[in-house]
């Protein structure tokens, strides 16, 4: 129940994170163009999403040096990735946690059923109660691994969002910081 919920809370985190990157950077570029770095900020603003606040970061530095102005964007980014992984990582401890915990009830129902031959001697073993050992110990070990597959599945597929998220925000990052400094340079000719 845990890995489930935590899957989807992060499924809908990385569905409102997202943005029509491609769009954004249209209308950006025209706003820059035209030197309306204002709107280009309300844009962000009215857009949302992990790119558009980190674009935003780097259109607040407009007039700054192209040193500032990366380094606005990286620390936007570093914490809107932060925000994109958060709870990722319960979905990882599971997948650890819970064949372990499926090893442990196999051998507690292995020392269970050692317990009963020992107990009964060889002369009077019970079928019965030794299948039930180890019954426990097997149905011990495929519920870990019921949970541990589904949550090794959810934590790549989250994993790999957020790597695609990182590259986006990348290529953007660098496109709006070239949009900007010849955007300046374009000014400082002119």
């Amino acid at each position: 129940m845990v890995g489930f919920t935590v899957f989807i809370e992060r499924l809908i985190h990385l569905r409102k994170a997202e943005t029509d990157t491609n769009a954004l950077i249209i209308n950006l570029r025209k706003c820059i163009r035209d030197g309306n770095i204002i709107a280009a900020i309300q844009l962000c603003e009215t857009t949302g999403g992990t790119i558009a606040n980190i674009v935003k970061s780097g259109l607040l530095k407009h007039n700054r040096s192209k040193e500032q102005i990366e380094s606005a964007m990286e620390i936007s980014g570093l914490i809107e990735i932060a925000q994109l992984e958060k709870n990722a990582r319960i979905l990882s401890i599971l997948a650890t946690i819970a064949p372990l915990i499926g090893l442990l009830g196999t051998v507690l129902g292995f020392i269970q059923a050692f317990s009963e031959m020992r107990a009964s001697g060889l002369v009077d073993i019970s079928a019965t109660r030794i299948g039930e050992a180890m019954e426990y110990a097997l149905v011990t070990t495929a519920a870990g691994l019921v949970v541990a597959i589904p949550s090794i599945l959810a934590y790549n597929y989250i994993v790999s969002r957020i790597e695609g998220f990182v590259l986006e925000i990348q290529t953007t990052a660098s496109e709006i910081i070239d949009l900007l400094i010849h955007e300046e340079e374009d000014k400082v000719m002119y």
